[in-house]
């Protein structure tokens, strides 16, 4: 896979292949995760005053689930936009989308990582992919959009 810059600031993504882009197509399903773990940790409650949890989920909450909900859409959207060739793809993130790209690559992460009870100790492993296992592949799915994020975050500064 091979990453450049485009002259309007887009982040092209070309020479893909079908493995990271089946994963790159994921990031809308991973981020919209129903496991109430995932939901504990996209919405924890912000303390214990019954009050402020109550507040918090009615004016707070909405609001960024919508957030979340808009970006992993604009996602979703640019995904839709991929051609393939031979089962190598290519895509471009606009400029004005790389919010919401590391807003969902985030979000699918965090639900990767509370879906499989990922600690700290376990991200920092260096592994390959196993295909066999399936811890493996998610530790390697949670550290390519950790890599995407980073090359997104580099492109805006």
């Amino acid at each position: 896979m091979t990453l450049s810059a485009t002259d309007e600031g887009a982040l092209a993504l070309e020479e893909i292949p079908a493995f990271l882009f089946h994963l790159l197509r994921d990031v809308p399903g991973k981020a919209s995760a129903e496991d109430p773990r995932v939901k504990r940790r996209f919405y924890p409650d912000p303390g214990q005053d019954e009050l402020l949890v109550e507040d918090w989920k009615s004016l707070i909450q909405p609001e960024l689930q919508e957030l979340f909900q808009s970006a992993r859409e604009i996602v979703q959207t640019d995904l839709l936009t991929a051609t393939e060739e031979s089962d190598v793809f290519a895509m471009e993130i606009p400029k004005t989308h790389m919010d919401a790209w590391l807003n969902a690559l985030n979000q699918a992460r965090l639900a990767i990582a509370a879906e499989n009870h990922f600690e700290e100790k376990d991200m920092a492993e260096d592994l390959a992919p196993d295909p066999s296992d399936a811890r493996s592949l998610a530790l390697f799915e949670i550290s390519f959009y950790g890599f995407l994020q980073e090359c997104l975050v580099k492109m805006q500064d």
